[in-house]
């Protein structure tokens, strides 16, 4: 009797110990209420539609995706949506939050992340609070970011903090795992699409960093900012983002930023260096980079080129077979794209050529055919141009077919002001009669998610 209850002890014991799938909404009306009962190791299994929450891992080591983490079918996140665009709280209105200490096995998978406005964020460093984190907020924790799509997302608020910024993104005091991921049109008023501050050693690799916005406070920097501690940028593509002051790609603030095997090119800046901005005496080490119209920064600059990437579209960001980027990454193998099994010695789509390290977010060891998930832009041009000083006499918006788009107005103080909702475009110039209360930023967004940028000063 005694090894019979000893033995059922044991099965007990093993069975707590066992990680559960938790299913959403079959099993959990929400991602959250999910969340609160899950255990160490657990798996919250979300299927396709849009919650429309603000979630917290709550410092658990857990796994919370799509179905994608089963399906492996890109589909999965576009159709699994976070929006946190209705908090219950607006002082938290970052779609997910990793504010617990949460560790490398707390996992973000496969979602598309968007509707966030930030979160209201206690800097230690500086003893202040900031909005931070539109569509993701990490501090002081270290959790696992990969195969997601955050886009849409703002950090722009600025009443009752000293800042706002990190629109896509904020990491800071912690060294998260940031890897394959899209993270596009989100504004901030400094650092649009990732701000990273305090994360000595986090290495983000093979994400897709594209038209986002900073309008312009602490310098700007569209696409991401990096604060005071070294980080590594591997094998990204970061393209497309604008800042209303400088660094329209990257700032790099009081530390020097490693760069590697990054495609950086076409981000503008209103005021200074369009693709990296040195800030605080900050720099960045570049090798075997595209950068556009070249950097002048600290080490050797080995294998950096300036050439058109010569992208197939602006969706997914595909090198065309003539690219200078292909087979032009560090040729270490350690480097090395991953091998076609089917065609030895070459590189497995979307890598192409050989084996060596294709620049951009395609290239390396780690990159994925996830980051075609991206929705379709418009195929050609899309502007905005207007007299400035501008006059109230119109805005040219030129589109390559016809869309539908709302006008935003952001002053030079980050505050927003919608000027005109659900607009139709015809393909061509369009003139839009708007009127500005400042000078500030316009931004375009058409209902595909793409986004177009000028600054006005206002007559």
């Amino acid at each position: 009797m005694k090894k019979i209850t000893t033995l059922l002890f044991i099965m007990v014991a093993f069975s707590n110990l066992t990680a559960a799938d938790l299913l959403v909404p079959s099993q959990y009306s929400t991602i959250q209420a999910a969340i609160d009962v899950a255990n160490t190791g657990d798996v919250v299994i979300v299927s396709p539609g849009t919650y429309f929450e603000n979630i917290d891992f709550l410092g658990k080591a857990i796994l919370v995706t799509s179905t994608f983490h089963l399906s492996q079918n890109p589909l999965d996140i576009t159709n699994t949506i976070i929006n946190g665009s209705q908090p219950t709280d607006p002082e938290f209105g970052s779609c997910v939050s990793f504010v617990n200490g949460e560790i490398e096995d707390s996992i973000l998978k496969g979602f598309t992340i968007t509707g966030g406005t930030g979160t209201k964020t206690y800097n230690p460093s500086e003893d202040l609070y900031f909005r931070t984190g539109g569509g993701i907020l990490i501090n002081e924790s270290s959790p696992t970011i990969v195969h997601n799509v955050i886009r849409n997302n703002e950090a722009i608020a600025e009443a009752g903090v000293f800042g706002a910024g990190g629109g896509g993104i904020r990491m800071g005091f912690g060294v998260p795992v940031i890897e394959n991921n899209v993270i596009k049109n989100n504004t901030g008023g400094y650092a649009g699409g990732i701000m990273i501050a305090y994360c000595e050693g986090a290495v983000l690799k093979n994400n897709i960093i594209a038209n986002n916005t900073a309008t312009g406070s602490f310098n700007g920097g569209g696409g991401v900012y990096v604060d005071w501690e070294p980080i590594t940028l591997e094998n990204n593509t970061i393209v497309g983002n604008y800042s209303g002051d400088r660094g329209g790609g990257i700032i790099s603030t009081g530390t020097t930023t490693i760069i590697k095997n990054c495609i950086i090119y076409g981000n503008e800046a209103a005021v200074d260096a369009d693709q990296i901005f040195k800030r605080f005496g900050g720099n960045a080490e570049t090798t075997y980079c595209n950068i556009e119209d070249g950097f002048d920064g600290t080490g050797s600059e080995e294998g950096n080129i300036d050439e058109d990437p010569e992208f197939i579209n602006t969706n997914n960001y595909y090198l065309q077979s003539s690219s200078p980027c292909i087979d032009a990454g560090n040729a270490d193998p350690n480097f090395n794209d991953i091998e076609d099994p089917n065609n030895p010695g070459n590189a497995l789509f979307p890598a192409m050529g050989g084996l060596r390290n294709d620049i951009g977010a395609y290239g390396g060891a780690g990159a994925s055919e996830m980051l075609s998930v991206t929705e379709t832009f418009l195929p050609t041009k899309f502007s905005i141009k207007a007299s400035n000083p501008y006059d109230n006499s119109g805005l040219h918006i030129t589109v390559a077919k016809n869309t539908q788009a709302d006008i935003w107005f952001y002053s030079l103080l980050g505050q927003p002001k919608l000027l005109a909702k659900e607009i139709s475009l015809t393909e061509g110039n369009n003139i839009i009669k708007v009127e500005i209360p400042t000078s500030g930023l316009v931004i375009v967004r058409t209902v595909n998610g793409h986004s177009a940028t000028t600054k006005l000063f206002k007559e």
